[in-house]
C-alpha cells in the first residue's frame, strides 16, 4: 500500500486525473479530502461517476484522513489523495498526516478570507 500522489486540486477528480495519473500510476484507490464534500451525498455521487471500474473511493475530512494516514489504513495498493483546498492539506498535516511531496493543480481565487 502506497500513496502514489498527494495533490491539491479544487476540481478534485476530473479528466486529467482520471485519464493520465490513474493510468500512469496504476491507481486503485482515490481519497478526496474536504469536510464539506464528505457530508454532501450529491457531490460524492458525482465524483464517483468519474472513477474507473473497480476503483475504491472515499471522501473524508482532513482529520479523518490524518487518522487513515497515521494508521496506514489505506485500502488500495496505489492510492491517489487529492485535497480540494490548500486549507484541507494544512489541516490534515496539523492533525498528524505526513505529506512529503505535494503536486499543485487547479487553485483558484475564491475570495475567502482567513488564516491559512
Amino acid at each position: 500500500m502506497a500513496v502514489e500522489m498527494f495533490r491539491i486540486d479544487e476540481r478534485m477528480l476530473h479528466g486529467q486525473v482520471m485519464t493520465t495519473f490513474s493510468k500512469v500510476l496504476n491507481i486503485d484507490e482515490y481519497i478526496v479530502v474536504n469536510t464539506e464534500v464528505s457530508k454532501d451525498e450529491q457531490q460524492r455521487a458525482l465524483l464517483e461517476l468519474a472513477l474507473p471500474p473497480g476503483a475504491d473511493f472515499d471522501v473524508v475530512s482532513p482529520e479523518t484522513f490524518a487518522k487513515i494516514d497515521k494508521e496506514n489504513d489505506y485500502w488500495g495498493e496505489h492510492t491517489f489523495v487529492v485535497f480540494r483546498y490548500l486549507e484541507d492539506c494544512l489541516a490534515a498535516i496539523k492533525a498528524g498526516a505526513e505529506v512529503k511531496k505535494l503536486t499543485v493543480g487547479g487553485m483558484y481565487s475564491r475570495g475567502r478570507e482567513g488564516e491559512v
